[in-house]
């Protein structure tokens, strides 16, 4: 059983209670992304986001901005931040959109795993939802739609027309729509996470 992953941050003379839980953790990349709003505000509303208690979210209301930034650093250190991986050479279209991609996440959870990623909100931590993911075998839903986005068409040679149609037509079911002229705000904290995914 997945048990809430409610941890505590010590900064200055008090704890605060933090569930940096997998869909938590999800909605900050789309605040994040938000560039209606200022840092500072996302770097609050993140916080309150993530605090476990009643009295934290409190607590983080009450601190000034400059405190609220560095608890904000603490925790991306402590709960949010997984190990970095060597950055592969960015050579087309992103092969994973954790948004765009849940249904074919959550398929490959069910069926590897046995974990309803529904019934696990609120309970699975991110440290470990990213750690089960990387865990997906080749052959998970999700990991074959990346496969087959990072495939590449072969030249024609007068003999592999059918291949090339079908791959084709593979790359475009599976593809990632295109966000003309979004920045992705939170390039920061998750766009890392999702280049590890990939891998």
């Amino acid at each position: 059983m997945i048990c809430r992953p409610v941890r505590h941050v010590a900064y200055g003379r008090r704890r605060y209670r933090i569930n940096p839980a997998y869909d938590t953790v999800l909605k900050l990349r789309r605040l994040f992304a938000d560039e209606r709003l200022e840092r500072v505000d996302k770097i609050s509303l993140a916080l309150e986001l993530l605090a476990g208690s009643y009295w934290s979210r409190f607590r983080i209301r009450r601190l000034p901005v400059s405190d609220q930034i560095r608890l904000f650093r603490k925790v991306d250190t402590e709960m949010l931040h997984t190990k970095k991986r060597p950055k592969l050479p960015d050579n087309g279209p992103p092969a994973l959109d954790f948004e765009e991609d849940g249904e074919y996440i959550y398929a490959s959870f069910v069926d590897e795993y046995g974990i309803d990623l529904i019934k696990q909100r609120g309970k699975l931590g991110w440290r470990e939802f990213i750690a089960l993911f990387e865990g997906l075998s080749g052959e998970s839903k999700i990991k074959e739609v990346m496969r087959i986005r990072r495939m590449e068409v072969p030249a024609p040679n007068g003999r592999n027309q059918k291949e090339i149609r079908h791959i084709s037509q593979m790359k475009m079911f599976y593809a990632l729509p295109v966000k003309n002229g979004q920045k992705n705000g939170a390039d920061m904290l998750f766009r890392t996470l999702e280049q590890m995914a990939e891998r």
